[in-house]
């Protein structure tokens, strides 16, 4: 849960509980909400780039009481698209690609921010466009020379 310190204290203070390593999987009623069904996760093996993901611990659901739900903006990955994209590799559910360039297993494909990263700051997406846009223009053909108009013959 990305937030600053002092966001945190202030909603500690106006009652809110955490629920750390928690996934919400399901929403419960009968014709209106009753509960949110939950499972607990735990921090997977560290991967190549040194990150540990969450996976969900087996048979640990179990339900929070609730009368509404408030879902929250964002973007998801488009992992079932993208694992139809030729060539593209999935780790953890992001993208692979090799960090220098952002390209992809599939040299025409470069990717960064959340589908690489799984969600990080804009300014690491930033930087992601910046690596994949040099990336891309060192697997481009060199531009041919075309004759200057400057030393062509004027009549």
């Amino acid at each position: 849960m990305p937030a600053f310190r002092y966001e945190y204290e202030l909603a500690k203070q106006d009652g809110i509980e955490f629920h750390w390593l928690t996934q919400p999987v399901a929403i419960h009623g009968n014709g209106a909400v009753e509960s949110v069904e939950c499972v607990r996760m735990e921090l997977g093996p560290t991967d190549a780039s040194g990150r540990r993901f969450p996976q969900a611990v087996e048979g640990s659901n179990f339900r929070l009481p609730a009368d509404m739900v408030i879902t929250s903006l964002g973007q998801s990955r488009l992992l079932g698209f993208l694992a139809q994209c030729r060539g593209v590799e999935l780790r953890n559910q992001c993208v692979a690609i090799d960090r220098e360039t952002g390209q992809t297993a599939n040299p025409k494909y470069f990717a960064g921010g959340d589908c690489v990263s799984g969600g990080r700051e804009v300014v690491d997406a930033v930087a992601d466009g910046k690596r994949a846009a040099t990336g891309i223009l060192a697997t481009l053909p060199a531009p041919r020379s075309t004759p200057d108009s400057a030393t062509q013959p004027t009549k």
